[in-house]
């Protein structure tokens, strides 16, 4: 799939039958939100992934697995991507251990706000609709000076291989600072609540 002369998919394909799903960004960061909330039940979870199919399919378990590979953008093969692949929401979820969050939309929101408004003069609280894969790719996009991207460089530094002792103290400092509150979901625990 090559999104340069390609549409954002609006259906997911399942052994021939197409579901039409709802795309919008907004709805997918509330899935995240959703599948980590331990104050939702696994049947409410069930439930509001099943929101997302605009047409019921034949079979479930097989469109909750196709969906899954949407909402990670299986599909277009990306690269492993910083704050992604190998940080939230990582690849590969058979294999691959889970890995720590670099990034969570609810309480890096000021800094994922002000880096499309700073980059793309995109205000991702008052546009009408923009597209979970688009959100994404924009979202990779974003430059290393953004606030977004440097919290992600700072939470993703391994103390351990930063020789000068005053360099690791600064760095341990700032990664204290931006600490997300809790473990935010890999992919493989985004996959696992799909089971």
């Amino acid at each position: 799939m090559n999104l340069f002369y390609e549409e954002y998919p609006v259906f997911i394909r399942v052994e021939g039958e197409i579901i039409p799903i709802h795309t919008d960004f907004r709805k997918y960061i509330k899935l995240m939100d959703m599948l980590k909330s331990e104050d939702a039940s696994d049947s409410e979870k069930a439930e509001f992934i099943c929101s997302f199919f605009l047409k019921m399919p034949s079979d479930i378990n097989k469109a909750i697995g196709r969906f899954l590979d949407f909402v990670l953008m299986k599909d277009l093969k990306l690269p492993a991507r910083e704050g992604t692949e190998n940080g939230e929401e990582g690849s590969g979820m058979e294999s691959e251990k889970p890995v720590k969050a670099l990034y969570s939309f609810e309480y890096d929101y000021p800094f994922i706000l002000s880096g499309f408004l700073q980059c793309y003069q995109i205000n991702l609280k008052t546009i009408d609709y923009m597209h979970w894969w688009e959100f994404r790719c924009l979202f990779q996009g974003l430059p290393d000076d953004t606030g977004i991207k440097q919290r992600i460089q700072y939470r993703n530094y391994d103390l351990s291989s930063i020789k000068d002792k005053a360099e690791r103290r600064r760095i341990r400092r700032i990664q204290n600072e931006i600490r997300l509150p809790s473990e935010q979901m890999s992919d493989y625990e985004i996959g696992n609540a799909f089971m």
